[in-house]
């Protein structure tokens, strides 16, 4: 174990307030204590998990006295004076709710930003220690076929986070609010194409990147296997000490195996911390918001409702990258270590 390093995760860890240490739960998992370790991230995560709805609940009521206000104002205006004194109100009201879930887009902007960064930041952490351990039990061509692999995926998720996906959100959520000011919907195809477009980028990485992966896990640890082979069966054949040694060898791919493997799971236990309470902060606001245009649909104007979808529409969005980037380290994760064990399950 002194020979991985883990300080860049740990780093990692203590920024995302993280309260348990990479190391330790890497070694409990090595000595087989998996309830030990499922209790280290229950712990972590545990005290955050039930205040997340409790802190929408203020904000929902907002939003509902808003939106009544607005439909209050537009049936006495319609039914008492005439002209456009009714419209004039709900502008006014709609200008108010635009504020609210602006306030709330930009939370979950700011959370869905901050998740990923962690994510990069964690797998940077985890890709020196993950490729030594790969080098210990398959080989150098593996090693840093991996190494390579996981700057490129990192280097082209921060390209389209940043530069796509982010700014095609945002523009949808204004187009979103824009295009319910009117009573005709005007926008709603382009909408709908925007969004169609972001979730099939995320598809294709997704598919792409596994893809690559999986060819990568089919070939190169078998072209190592078939190195360390030919070495192994050269040394058992020296008279004396040859079966020894094979011995000897083949003890400590497992143990490196086991080393491995612990990092790899460790990975993913630490993954599904680091995403889970943005998750389900982003999930609870989303729900507030879905809540909310079923209680008002039947007394608010049918514009203020259809606003809601802003916040809704962009939010899914926000929460299936964040999903999509998780499952992705995750999966890359698993291969790796199942295709890295061929030496040991060969001998």
């Amino acid at each position: 174990m002194s020979e991985y390093s883990f300080e860049q995760v740990e780093k990692t860890l203590e920024k995302a307030k993280i309260s348990f240490s990479y190391e330790e739960l890497v070694k409990k998992l090595i000595t087989g204590n998996i309830k030990g370790a499922f209790s280290m991230v229950r712990q972590s995560v545990g005290d955050q998990l039930f205040s997340i709805l409790s802190e929408n609940r203020n904000f929902m009521r907002q939003l509902i006295a808003v939106a009544i206000i607005a439909a209050v104002f537009k049936n006495f205006s319609d039914a008492f004076f005439q002209g456009n004194t009714g419209d004039t109100a709900f502008y006014v009201t709609y200008m108010i709710l635009i504020g609210l879930m602006a306030n709330s887009f930009f939370f979950l902007n700011s959370i869905t930003d901050q998740v990923i960064s962690t994510l990069i930041d964690f797998m940077k952490g985890l890709i020196t220690a993950y490729s030594i351990a790969v080098v210990a039990t398959t080989g150098v061509s593996t090693s840093v076929a991996l190494y390579e692999m996981y700057l490129f995926v990192i280097y082209i998720i921060s390209l389209l986070v940043q530069s796509v996906i982010f700014p095609a959100v945002k523009i949808l959520f204004v187009l979103k609010i824009v295009n319910h000011i009117s009573l005709e919907e005007k926008l709603s195809r382009l909408c709908d194409t925007l969004e169609w477009a972001v979730r099939a980028l995320l598809k294709a990485l997704l598919a792409v990147v596994l893809g690559i992966q999986m060819i990568q896990a089919m070939l190169l640890p078998a072209v190592d296997s078939v190195k360390d082979g030919i070495f192994k069966k050269g040394v058992s054949m020296i008279p004396g000490v040859g079966q020894g040694v094979s011995t000897v060898t083949t003890t400590l791919i497992g143990s490196a195996v086991v080393i491995k493997n612990s990092i790899g799971v460790a990975g993913i236990f630490v993954l599904c911390v680091i995403i889970l309470v943005p998750l389900m902060q982003i999930g609870g606001i989303l729900l507030s918001y879905i809540g909310t245009g079923i209680l008002l649909q039947p007394v608010s104007d049918k514009r203020i409702t259809g606003s809601l979808d802003a916040v809704i529409k962009s939010g899914k969005l926000l929460l299936r990258t964040v999903f999509t980037l998780s499952i992705l380290f995750i999966l890359s994760i698993a291969i790796v270590a199942f295709s890295t064990n061929i030496n040991y399950y060969t001998g």
